[in-house]
């Protein structure tokens, strides 16, 4: 579930729980949508608050819309506490052109602090 979702300019703010489906993704994407439209480039925060997975449908339309739009994705902040989750923004990190750092849960508001900086 993609919950807490927030605008702040250019930044997207969402916190997830639980599983990541398709209807989630798809909830979400106008509301990008409307970001980049008016700033054309932008920055994430992301929560990561117990994530359980993906259902397949969720990945490949998350995965998709991705692939299409990750030129646009200038810096992304994920915060987790789980260690899996340190290392798949490390390798997302090495993939995509802009920037992508882990947190830890404790360091959310410092996370805060380095998406709205740069």
């Amino acid at each position: 579930m993609i919950k807490n979702i927030e605008k702040d300019k250019n930044i997207f703010l969402a916190e997830i729980t639980g599983m990541i489906t398709k209807e989630d993704v798809e909830s979400v994407i106008p509301i990008v949508e409307e970001v980049l439209k008016q700033y054309k480039r932008m920055k994430c925060l992301i929560f990561l608050n117990d994530v359980k997975g993906y259902t397949l449908e969720g990945f490949l339309a998350d995965f998709n819309y991705y692939l299409k739009h990750k030129d646009v994705f200038d810096y992304v902040a994920i915060v987790g506490d789980k260690e899996l989750e340190k290392a798949l923004v490390e390798l997302f990190a090495k993939l995509m052109p802009g920037k992508a750092k882990y947190f830890d849960i404790s360091e959310l508001d410092k996370a805060k602090e380095w998406i709205k900086e740069i």
